[in-house]
């Protein structure tokens, strides 16, 4: 049977594993919306500088089309994914928080706990993940409507 104190010092342990993993993987949502877009800016500026771009056949246009839209879906799963991480490890470090009795009242600390009691389901309320794709999905579809408009 587990100790208090080594309970204790498993949480302790364990404490700034999670807190490092819930903003890494906030990092990793950001990076890959960056290099999304980045990859999707690019891809634009290429079909609207480039002279023989407005000569492609429909066939060519359809294949990049495609290309374009598995791209910006690679792009969403991947960010998808580390958003699921991103919750899982939130919610695991709410918990060792909870265990550390941050959210308990604090003597000596004007009686008030050292963490908000709202910072426990604000994470529920994060819309960044919303925001990551909507910037992605609307890029693509300004990628995609130069791809398809007619050549001038």
């Amino acid at each position: 049977m587990i100790t208090e104190d080594e309970r204790r010092e498993t949480v302790l342990r364990l404490y700034p594993i999670f807190k490092e993993e819930v903003y890494r993987r906030r990092d990793q949502m950001m990076r890959w919306t960056a290099i999304g877009a980045g990859s999707l800016v690019a891809t634009l500026s290429i079909v609207l500088l480039v002279p023989t771009a407005h000569s492609l056949s429909v066939t060519s246009r359809l294949l990049l089309v495609c290309a374009m839209l598995l791209l910006t879906i690679t792009y969403i799963g991947i960010i998808w994914q580390q958003h699921n991480r991103h919750r899982q490890a939130k919610q695991q470090l709410i918990k060792l928080e909870q265990a550390l009795g941050l959210f308990e009242e604090f003597p000596g600390h004007d009686d008030h706990a050292l963490y908000p009691d709202d910072w426990q389901n604000e994470w529920t309320r994060d819309r960044s993940l919303l925001q990551y794709i909507a910037v992605l999905t609307l890029l693509t579809g300004i990628v995609l409507v130069a791809i398809l408009q007619p050549s001038l």
